[in-house]
């Protein structure tokens, strides 16, 4: 069972950098060095230089100074790291907290290790084992982090340095998040090596290759190939596949990622004996994939599900998985698509929740929209919802709108929930518009 950690405050600060930002700068290292390899490549083939060594077989030579340099720099990394945890334990006894800790120092910390290759985080991690000053749960800490610098673009040197230093990660909390991001990396080139892995140490430390582990190497395998990444759902004997099935879906995000699935799942499905089952699943799935969109505009996803040829329905699902937190400034243009696309009674659902989110986050822009929406069901819904939301803080706002809809329950049942949520400093103003309208205002008598 893993064990409940509280994280000392340099090193929780050191992980919250990482968890922000590290995945956003690995990203930028690689652009940057595409783009610059690209460039060398293009310049030396305009002077008639060829771009591959004339030994390209050969690896390049490390001196002995080389050598000596990099182990100067690992030892160096590793005193330094010692020495930030203990002043942010000095902090952390005195009274202060994260905040107080110095950002930027942090960033560098995080920027050199993320340079230094698998031998140098060998020494890091040898010097921090041999640090007597520390304490064991920052001597942990400390590891993991280092070994997490390399699973990205080097999950098996990662998971090997891991094995090295089972006896202090164990099952905690920072072994399991090395062992699982190391994973997924390594599935995306080699889902098969990483399995072995796991079936090689699932007996030594259940606790750490265990079912959330599996689903990383499911969601992994499933970026490059997801018709792999079914068969083994079905290998790895999980106890809760359809968990696994969400990760594997969850891992699409890019249309050619998310079309390579979605065949995948069709194929898989059509293998399964129940086919209510089946239905169930492709629905959930579908669901998943409108909740997982990323950073892709409207255009984008809208040609996605025209190739995709969902019917109405799953149309629908995937629509019923949009927010306002992946849609943004698309969310209107949404709103506009699932009125054209989806059934009626869909659309309402699907309206309501997205109309519902942006009118919390940005009431003046949602406000703007529907000044210019087309009339119909989807608007509708949406006036109501807006009505209902602005009327906390803009009542008078949310009864000019409440009354452009046309008479009947739709009407009489905002203009209600206007009065119950109509701000309650304002007492005699709701009580003036309840009279009004006609809204009741005493309170249900419950049944004897």
């Amino acid at each position: 069972m893993m064990r409940d950690i509280k994280f000392p405050l340099a090193t929780t600060l050191l992980i919250l950098v990482v968890g922000g930002a590290m995945g956003w700068m690995h990203q930028q290292r690689l652009a940057t060095l595409r783009a610059d390899h690209h460039l060398l490549v293009e310049q030396a083939e305009k002077l008639g230089i060829s771009s591959a060594p004339a030994n390209a077989s050969d690896d390049p030579r490390i001196t002995k100074r080389q050598r000596q340099d990099g182990e100067s720099d690992a030892h160096a990394m590793a005193a330094e790291l010692v020495a930030f945890a203990k002043e942010m334990e000095l902090k952390e006894k005195s009274g202060g907290t994260a905040e107080d800790a110095s950002d930027s120092r942090a960033m560098d910390l995080m920027n050199r290790l993320m340079e230094l290759d698998a031998s140098q985080l060998k020494l890091v991690i040898a010097g921090l084992r041999d640090d007597k000053s520390l304490t064991q749960e920052n001597r942990r800490n400390l590891i993991g982090f280092s070994i997490m610098m390399l699973g990205d673009d080097h999950p098996a040197a990662a998971l090997a340095l891991y094995s090295e230093s089972a006896d202090l990660l164990g099952d905690s909390m920072m072994g399991k998040q090395v062992v699982a991001s190391s994973l997924m990396a390594w599935a995306k080139d080699s889902p098969l090596a990483a399995l072995a892995w796991i079936r090689v140490n699932e007996s030594a430390h259940p606790d750490i290759a265990d079912e959330s582990a599996k689903r990383n190497i499911i969601a992994g395998a499933a970026q490059t190939d997801p018709k792999l990444a079914f068969k083994l759902i079905g290998e790895m004997k999980l106890e809760d596949s359809s968990a696994a099935i969400d990760a594997l879906v969850e891992s699409g995000k890019t249309p050619e990622q998310r079309t390579a699935i979605l065949a995948a799942l069709r194929d898989h499905l059509a293998t399964l004996p129940d086919s209510e089952q089946g239905d169930e699943i492709l629905k959930d799935s579908l669901e998943s994939m409108g909740r997982n969109l990323s950073n892709e505009n409207f255009d984008t996803v809208k040609e996605w599900i025209a190739k995709s040829k969902l019917t109405p329905e799953e149309s629908a699902r995937f629509a019923a998985g949009l927010s306002y937190f992946n849609t943004k400034q698309d969310t209107g243009r949404w709103i506009d698509w699932m009125a054209q696309n989806l059934p009626e009674s869909d659309v309402r659902e699907c309206a309501d929740n997205l109309i519902g989110q942006w009118t919390q986050q940005d009431y003046l822009a949602a406000g703007r929209w529907l000044t210019g929406a087309p009339e119909g069901p989807a608007k509708n819904a949406s006036v109501a919802t807006y009505a209902e939301t602005v009327a906390e803080y803009e009542p008078q706002v949310a009864v000019q709108w409440a009354l452009t809809l046309p008479e009947g329950s739709e009407r009489k049942s905002t203009l209600e929930s206007i009065y119950q949520n109509w701000p309650k400093k304002d007492a005699k103003a709701a009580a003036e518009f309840a009279l009004k309208y006609g809204i009741d205002t005493e309170p249900a008598k419950e049944e004897p």
